[in-house]
């Protein structure tokens, strides 16, 4: 071990970047720099590559094992070990971040490059700055033994002696300069020297009186102007830092009923005294865990002497340390160098008697921080495909030929122009061009089949004008077309700081910059697009975009998927409240129960006097544990999202119910934290409702069939012009048009993400949608018919169906002039009160009682 080590010494203290290693090839003529020849190069090479100035340590790392087999007393414990391992991680990352270099040796290598990379991609610079600056000072205290309070302690005082020295020279200063004034009157009011020595003695003890008394009133002064320390080792012990001192040994109950310490009873039981500080630092010096000193040095026994007896229980228990504690004299120390050997002896009975109370007591201290709930992982970036190499894109060259095309095209149009800007993108490369004047623009936007036969493309889209300029976008797509992936839009910045509680990718713009949208702002989303256009590729990205950001009590989702297998992957996912609603019966349950929630919502906001979920949470958090006793049933509300992956057959077979429900929704759940994202793959005006559309301000739409069905989503024509495979326009509210370019996601990659929570966190559902409503114990909700018994009119219908003999729902709705819904639900009550009974097709109900 000890040559290797040498020879590694050697081998990078003579490294030469020009000699020959595994990345470096060169021609077998070339001369060696090396000390230890091609060995030594290509042994250099290898470890400056892969550890830079961190390789310095292998030798010492082959020196210590090596001098370990020489003599066991030079061996190292495992602990030690641990913190030249997170030193040299430290150095690594160091070696790296600043690019320092020892001659050839430079950086940090591949390891910390990698590990300097992915922890300012995760955690941000500053953060892993504090991650990097804890696991140096962790490395510290493991590899040296270092005791943080300890070092405080001495650092104290160190200033405090210094300023105790500066304190005695300022009297002693003042003292002589009182006698030197006191000796001057004292010859001057004398006659001769056998009167001067008969009289001095008694005019110095007479001046040097006052002076004593000012130093001791300063001395007394400085020594309780010095605030409490022992806290600090008070919190030391609660941390679990070192074994359990005598102080915080349990109490235990003997067999009169009293109460004694466990160091009373182990003093009283053995036959040796207790040991002092001196014997347990010696016993545990190479222990990571040992005991140590609080600030002046004392053992953390309280009361322990230095002469070695043990205090009694209520001596520990009672002692506070005053201010002569905190000040160290001459005489203390000769005490404490001389109580020194015969404390070694007592160190074995002392650690003997301690030891099983020791031990039990670390262990809960060290695993009751653990004991709590950490926080669930957010699922990491290596469940995504990285993306795969693409084709390179158009040269500059070959962009301005396009250009020169499209521009000899319009001009065999009679169309007068000129080119201003190419946007080359992933998918379509913009050309904006600037019409002449007298040229309208209305000639150009009719010209998009023409200009796709005589450019050859699949589908051209002119955005005439553009706006806030003077220019037309004519869109053309590329003859080698990207594909947009996801990992490298949920890598990017803009996703990781987010632009609000629902971050969701969207895909790229025209340009290739990243796309982002907060659904909160939104607040819902309407999407359309022909079959295999990219909808359901869509959905998956948006769900998994919130499965990256939110925890299940932050956010939750209701699922229904009446085609029953595009969203079965999600099943039994953590976040969902219900599992994935396939049957159109528990789909308007499903929304009838998110009616009830979004009710039950504002009427716990207006409680608490706030306007929105986060103002709920926000203001229910600041109340930690003091809740008034009116608010004690208040819990935090998460953000609800509701998808509906198929609407058109929603809309089938129940559109009265599913439109009310939708519209109810879309118009007041913004506040309290509900949004809902519709998809339909046929947008026509059946399905997609004026009603609807008005309450849906931000839509996508993928490629569809025909002009009419891009004008019912997006209120105007282009959307049939689009190139499918994930080619969206994207109309916020109250802006504009925006060409996007959806990110794939293949299905593994969304099984992985919902795996990863699955392994995490167990599905907790809230509901059950197919008993909702039916029973009044089950139901009791204002979405049920369980609490129609507490509706008002309840009363009257009673008396009514009674006087008339007969009941039905439409007999209730028109006589009370209420809605479909509440008059079946009092008639539902009546029957399950047994006053009316059973339904018989289309006849009226006969009262029964």
């Amino acid at each position: 071990m000890l040559f290797w080590a040498l020879l590694l010494l050697l081998s990078l203290l003579s490294f030469d970047a020009n000699d020959p290693s595994l990345n470096h090839v060169v021609s077998g003529t070339v001369e060696v720099h090396n000390k230890a020849g091609l060995f030594g190069a290509y042994t250099a090479g290898f470890l400056n590559d892969v550890f830079g100035v961190a390789a310095f340590l292998c030798p010492l790392v082959f020196g210590a094992l090596g001098a370990a087999y020489v003599s066991p007393a030079y061996g190292l414990h495992w602990w030690r070990w641990c913190g030249f391992f997170l030193l040299t991680i430290c150095l690594l990352v160091t070696g790296a971040a600043w690019d320092f270099s020892f001659g050839d040796v430079w950086g940090g290598g591949m390891v910390g490059s990698a590990l300097h990379r992915n922890a300012s991609l995760y955690l941000s610079p500053g953060g892993s700055a504090i991650v990097w600056i804890f696991i140096f000072l962790a490395g510290l205290q493991l590899a040296w033994n270092i005791s943080w309070f300890s070092l405080a302690g001495r650092l104290f005082h160190a200033l405090r002696q210094r300023l105790e020295a500066r304190l005695a020279a300022a009297d002693e200063a003042s003292q002589a300069e009182a006698a030197g004034k006191n000796g001057n009157k004292t010859g001057k009011s004398g006659s001769g020297p056998s009167v001067r020595q008969q009289v001095q003695p008694e005019i110095v003890q007479h001046t040097l009186t006052p002076v004593q008394e000012e130093k001791a009133v300063a001395a007394s002064k400085f020594k309780f102007s010095w605030p409490d320390w022992s806290f600090l080792a008070r919190w030391r012990d609660k941390l679990g830092d070192i074994h359990p001192t005598a102080d915080s040994l349990p109490d235990v109950y003997d067999a009169d009923g009293e109460k004694t310490s466990v160091s009373a009873r182990a003093a009283e039981s053995s036959p040796e005294p207790a040991a002092s500080l001196v014997s347990a630092s010696e016993d545990h010096e190479d222990d990571p865990f040992a005991v140590a000193q609080d600030l002046n040095g004392q053992p953390l026994v309280k009361g322990a002497s230095r002469s070695g007896k043990a205090p009694s229980a209520a001596q520990s228990s009672h002692d506070e340390p005053t201010a002569d504690d905190y000040v160290n004299t001459t005489d203390d120390m000769h005490s404490e160098a001389a109580s020194a050997p015969s404390t070694a002896k007592d160190g074995h009975a002392a650690s003997r008697v301690q030891e099983p109370s020791s031990k039990t007591g670390l262990v809960g201290k060290i695993t009751a921080p653990f004991r709590k709930k950490a926080a669930i992982p957010l699922p990491g970036l290596d469940l995504l495909a990285p993306p795969s190499p693409q084709a390179g894109g158009l040269s500059r060259e070959d962009l301005q030929a396009r250009g020169q095309t499209l521009m000899a095209c319009l001009n065999d149009f009679d169309i007068q122009s000129e080119l201003v800007r190419i946007t080359p993108g992933p998918v379509v490369t913009m050309f904006e061009v600037r019409p002449a004047p007298g040229i309208r623009v209305s000639r150009i936007a009719n010209l998009t089949d023409d200009l796709a036969l005589a450019l050859k493309a699949v589908a051209i889209r002119i955005q005439a004008p553009i706006p806030g300029s003077d220019t037309v976008g004519i869109e053309i797509p590329n003859e080698q077309r990207e594909t947009v992936n996801f990992r490298e839009l949920a890598a990017c910045e803009d996703f990781r700081t987010g632009c609000g509680p629902l971050t969701m990718i969207l895909g790229k713009d025209i340009a290739g910059k990243p796309f982002m949208a907060d659904l909160t702002r939104m607040p819902h989303l309407l999407v359309a697009g022909a079959t295999g256009a990219g909808k359901s590729v869509c959905l998956n990205g948006i769900l998994v975009s919130l499965l990256y950001r939110t925890q299940p009590q932050d956010m939750q989702l209701l699922l229904i998927d009446p085609k029953r297998i595009e969203m079965a992957v999600y099943a039994d996912e953590p976040h969902l409240v219900h599992p994935v609603v396939t049957e159109m019966s528990e789909a308007k349950n499903a929304l009838d129960w998110a009616v009830h929630e979004m009710d039950r919502r504002y009427a716990a906001m207006a409680r608490l006097g706030v306007r929105n979920v986060a103002g709920f949470n926000q203001k229910l958090a600041a109340y930690k544990n003091d809740l008034p006793p009116d608010f004690l049933d208040l819990e935090p509300l998460p953000y609800l999202v509701i998808v509906i992956d198929e609407l058109a057959d929603l809309m089938m077979t129940a559109a009265r119910e599913v439109e009310t429900s939708i519209v109810r929704l879309a118009q007041l759940a913004r506040a309290a934290g509900i949004h809902l994202i519709l998809a339909t793959q046929r947008p026509s005006v059946d399905v997609v409702t004026g009603l609807i559309k008005a309450n849906f301000p931000c839509r996508i739409s993928f490629q569809v069939t025909s002009k009419h069905d891009s004008r019912t989503i997006l209120d105007q024509v282009g959307a049939e012009h689009l190139l499918g495979r994930g080619d969206m326009l994207f109309k916020p509210s109250g802006g504009r048009l925006q060409r996007l370019h959806g990110p794939f996601l293949s299905d593994e990659e969304v099984q992985d993400v919902v795996n990863h929570w699955k392994r995490h966190v167990s599905p907790s559902y809230k509901v059950d949608f197919a008993q909702w409503g039916l029973d009044a114990a089950m139901g009791g909700a204002s979405g049920g018919a369980g609490d129609a018994a507490q509706d008002p009119l309840y009363g009257e219908v009673q008396v009514f169906v009674s006087e008339q003999g007969r009941a039905s729902i439409s007999l209730v709705q028109r006589r009370f002039k209420i809605g479909f819904n509440r008059a079946a639900r009092l008639v539902e009550q009546l029957e399950h009160d047994g006053i009316i009974g059973p339904a018989d097709g289309s006849k009226p109900r006969a009262v029964v009682k």
